[in-house]
């Protein structure tokens, strides 16, 4: 392999001239600056970018780790960092890892990227390294959270304001007559989705209801998962007059189970879901969900991450909320 000593011998140059043409960083005579092109390209030469990022103290690689890249969420939030970073011309690579929603794969991500030496990181927690965490934030490494955050863990963070939203969906379902409404909860180590259990609650005790534990049925985060939950609901005696998925394989799930029993929704039972997804509007019901700007939130997180990196932006962590949207559509009755 070519080094760049080699490159400044082929042109008849100093190895200090090779690399003042290599960064740009003094005059080089045209003509001179020719040749170190013309050995370059002759010799395959290939600048060595862990030697220089450690020169720098930066390698321009930012981390993403997301939850589930299976969920269109998590799929159109990445493209916002991606897109977001690309369009600010400044060279960065992104390095995208997914956990599963598993701790100790998170944890061993973690450990890769940090080998890696990126300068910055964007995590969708899927919780349980808190300890690691808080580290980094004490080294002042930057770091932004999307989607969810750690109590324990004071950092940036991009969210939505989970608990209202899920407070005005169900407050709708209220509206629209119905009583008895069942909660399909993912089982996740997520505050969005604590929070949203919260709205649930908090819709039923404005309207005078007691929210009934017998109505909660709690199910992984999978669509198969959540089709066994949602035979789970619809076995439930009485059967619920509605349900409130909690994120968007729990409506997939419960759309399947409605299917297998033959019920009609929302003639038989009512349907809203947290989460909206690209097919929402062709299933038939057309499902009503709460809408979140997913490719805002990782635009917003890109925004912050490269604000700090950049020290544009200095002082205590910041919370960006941003604003989510009801779909109504037939599937709430």
């Amino acid at each position: 392999m070519a080094t760049i000593r080699d490159v400044a011998t082929m042109a008849g140059v100093s190895v200090a001239t090779v690399s003042h043409v290599l960064n740009d960083s003094r005059y080089v005579a045209p003509e001179t600056k020719e040749r170190v092109v013309a050995a370059i390209a002759e010799l395959d030469y290939r600048r060595d970018g862990i030697a220089r990022s450690l020169r720098r103290s930066e390698t321009g690689t930012i981390g993403v780790i997301i939850s589930d890249i299976k969920n269109p969420f998590f799929s159109d939030l990445y493209k916002g960092v991606e897109d977001t970073i690309n369009g600010l011309g400044e060279n960065q690579n992104l390095i995208l890892c997914n956990t599963e929603e598993d701790a100790d794969k998170e944890r061993k991500y973690l450990d890769v990227i940090m080998e890696k030496r990126v300068d910055g990181l964007i995590l969708a927690p899927a919780g349980g390294n808190e300890d690691y965490l808080q580290a980094l934030v004490k080294r002042q490494f930057p770091v932004v959270f999307v989607d969810r955050s750690l109590s324990a863990v004071r950092a940036d963070q991009v969210v939505v304001d989970n608990r209202q939203a899920a407070r005005e969906l169900v407050r709708h379902l209220l509206d629209r007559g119905h009583r008895r409404i069942a909660i399909l909860k993912a089982t996740l180590h997520a505050d969005s989705i604590d929070r949203r259990v919260e709205g649930y609650e908090d819709a039923l005790r404005a309207a005078g209801l007691a929210a009934d534990p017998c109505l909660r049925v709690d199910s992984a985060s999978d669509i198969d998962a959540a089709y066994r939950g949602g035979l789970a609901v619809l076995d439930l005696d009485p059967r619920p007059d509605a349900v409130f998925c909690t994120n968007n394989f729990m409506t997939l799930g419960m759309v399947r189970a409605l299917d297998a029993r033959g019920l009609s929704c929302p003639a038989d039972i009512a349907l809203v879901g947290f989460d909206d997804f690209p097919w929402a509007d062709s299933f038939r019901p057309r499902i009503t969900a709460v809408a979140q700007p997913s490719y805002e939130m990782g635009r917003e997180a890109a925004l912050l991450l490269h604000a700090r990196l950049r020290k544009q932006r200095t002082g205590p962590p910041i919370t960006v909320t941003l604003p989510t949207t009801m779909l109504v559509r037939d599937s709430s009755g």
